[in-house]
């Protein structure tokens, strides 16, 4: 692993630690995540998926670093989704799943949220983690 590869897996174990139930740790903090996002599973819980989606382990997940523009960010945030858009960080990255040639936003709504309301042009940096089945 480099070190820019490194400084990545930090950063986004780092925002997986903000929504960590107690016990778990930043891998299991990503598989449930992944599970609550509305394009995957609905609020009554009807999977939206063809299959229901693997367990995400360590030996399957790649890491790289983007800029993506806020028409490629908008349409990850669901119609369900909430309408905040009081980030708490608003420098850190987004932080994106991708899986099958789909992306899933994993952190990042509240960003995304004041962003688009604040019709913020140009390219925003995007943490994207690549699972590989």
């Amino acid at each position: 692993m480099t070190t820019d590869e490194q400084a990545l897996w930090d950063e986004a174990m780092a925002q997986l630690g903000f929504h960590a139930r107690p016990g778990h740790d930043w891998l299991d903090t990503l598989n449930r995540l992944w599970r609550k996002n509305r394009f995957v599973m609905s609020m009554d819980g009807m999977l939206k998926l063809d299959a229901p989606p693997p367990v995400l382990t360590w030996d399957i997940l790649s890491v790289s670093h983007d800029r993506w523009p806020l028409e490629r960010l908008a349409p990850l945030v669901h119609p369900d989704a909430h309408d905040r858009a009081r980030p708490k960080d608003d420098a850190r990255p987004i932080l994106v799943l991708e899986w099958r040639g789909r992306s899933f936003l994993i952190d990042g709504i509240n960003r995304i949220n004041r962003r688009v309301r604040g019709r913020q042009p140009g390219l925003h940096d995007v943490i994207v983690i690549h699972a590989r089945f």
